[in-house]
C-alpha cells in the first residue's frame, strides 16, 4: 500500500488501521486519535489528552466523547492477532507476568500475556485481576485458552514465567496443551515422589555452576527436567522445562523483556500509571490504545536503528532503547506538524500492515 503524502497523520493512520481493528467509523476515529495523542502527550490521562487529540468540537465535548470511547470494549481477538503480523512465522514463545498499581484504595492489576521479541517483549492479550495479589489457576487458564482459541494458527513452543506462576492444576493444563513450561520455581518446591525441596536437591551450588537433575522428575504433578545455577549476585535460579537445558536458560533469560514492556508501558513511556480509570473494560480498552502506540514506536526505532545505527556503550548495550528511540522520533514529528513530518509519518504508518 502507497501511502498518501498530502493527508495529516490521522487521516492516514485511521486507513491504514481500519484492517486490523473493522470498528464502526466513529470509534475508529476516537481510537486513531488516541493513538496519536498518547504518543504526542505521552500521557494516558484523558483530561489532558482532550488537548491533544485531533477531534471536533469543544474541550468539554472532546473530554467527553474520549470518556465514552474507554467504555467500548474491542472485539476480542483483533488485538492479537493485530500484534502477532509483526512476529515472524513459526512458533511463539510467551511470557506471562503482572503488572500492578495502587490508586488511593484501589488496586489495578493486569495479568499480561506477552511473546518474546525483540528486547522488549510483544503484548497480545491480558486479564484485569479484582485484587491486588497474584492470580490463582483458573485465571491464568482462561487467558492462555483465549490465547489459542483466537489466534489458533499460532503454534506456541514455550511459556516463560517467574516462580509466582505455579501450581499442579497450571502445570497439569499446561501439559493438557502441549505448552512446554520454562518456569522458575521457588526454593520451597518439592520434586520428586519422595517430595524433596528443590533447594536441597542443589545444595552448596557454586557461582556460575550449572547443575541438572540427573532424570525426569515430578513437578506440581507433571514430568518435567529441573535445573539450577547461581548467578554473581548469589541469588539462585530453580528452573522447570523441557528439552536440554542450554536454550532453556537461555530462553528464560528473556522473560526480563516482560519488564522492559511495563516499563515502556508505564515510566518510560505512557505512565499508564497516571491514568484515573479503574474499572477493568476501561483499562483494558486503554491498553489496547497504548499497545498500538508501543508497537509503532518500536517498529519506527527499528526501522532507524537499521537505516542510521546506534551508538553501543562500553557495557554492549544501545545508549538508547528501540522504543524510546522510536517513540521520541515519532512524538518529534507529531510536535512539529509540517508537510515533510506528515510525508514522514505516512511512510511509517503501512508498516502496520505487518
Amino acid at each position: 500500500m502507497k501511502a498518501p503524502k498530502s493527508r495529516p497523520p490521522h487521516d492516514t493512520l485511521q486507513t491504514v488501521l481500519r484492517s486490523a481493528f473493522p470498528l464502526d467509523a466513529r470509534r475508529l476515529m476516537v481510537f486513531t486519535a488516541l493513538v496519536l495523542a498518547v504518543i504526542q502527550a505521552r500521557t494516558v490521562v484523558l483530561y489532558t489528552l482532550k488537548t491533544h487529540v485531533p477531534l471536533p468540537g469543544t474541550l468539554t465535548a472532546r473530554y467527553q466523547r474520549l470518556c465514552r470511547f474507554v467504555q467500548f470494549p474491542f472485539p476480542e481477538g483483533l488485538f492479537p492477532r493485530f500484534a502477532l503480523s509483526f512476529l515472524p512465522d513459526g512458533p511463539v514463545d510467551l511470557i506471562l507476568d503482572r503488572t500492578n498499581w495502587r490508586l488511593g484504595q484501589q488496586d489495578v492489576n493486569i495479568l499480561l500475556l506477552s511473546a518474546v521479541w525483540n528486547g522488549f517483549s510483544l503484548p497480545l492479550m491480558w486479564a484485569l485481576l479484582p485484587h491486588g495479589g497474584a492470580s490463582d489457576s483458573r485465571t491464568r487458564e482462561s487467558l492462555v485458552l483465549r490465547f489459542l482459541t483466537f489466534c489458533p494458527d499460532r503454534q506456541v513452543r514455550c511459556l516463560l514465567a517467574d516462580r509466582e506462576f505455579i501450581g499442579q492444576h497450571w502445570f497439569r493444563f499446561l501439559d493438557q496443551h502441549s505448552i512446554a513450561p520454562c518456569i522458575r520455581l521457588p526454593a520451597r518446591a518439592t520434586i520428586g515422589q519422595h517430595r524433596l525441596p528443590v533447594w536441597a536437591v542443589f545444595n552448596k551450588l557454586q557461582v556460575g555452576e550449572v547443575r541438572v537433575w540427573r532424570r525426569q522428575t515430578l513437578i506440581y504433578g507433571v514430568s518435567l527436567r529441573v535445573a539450577a545455577t547461581k548467578n554473581a549476585a548469589g541469588e539462585t535460579l530453580y528452573l522447570a522445562y523441557r528439552g536440554h537445558v542450554g536454550p532453556n536458560l537461555r530462553r528464560y533469560a528473556q522473560r526480563w523483556q516482560a519488564e522492559n514492556l511495563h516499563s515502556a508501558l508505564k515510566t518510560r513511556g505512557f505512565n499508564l500509571e497516571d491514568t484515573g480509570l479503574t474499572r477493568a473494560e476501561r483499562v483494558s480498552t486503554l491498553l489496547t490504545v497504548v499497545g498500538v502506540a508501543f508497537i509503532w514506536a518500536c517498529v519506527t526505532g527499528e526501522l532507524l536503528v537499521t537505516e542510521k545505527g546506534v551508538r553501543i556503550k562500553k557495557h554492549g548495550h544501545r545508549t538508547v532503547s528501540v522504543f524510546r528511540l522510536g517513540l521520541d522520533h515519532l512524538q518529534d514529528l507529531l510536535l512539529h506538524p509540517s508537510r515533510s513530518s506528515w510525508h514522514t509519518l505516512a511512510t511509517l504508518m503501512p508498516r502496520f500492515e505487518g
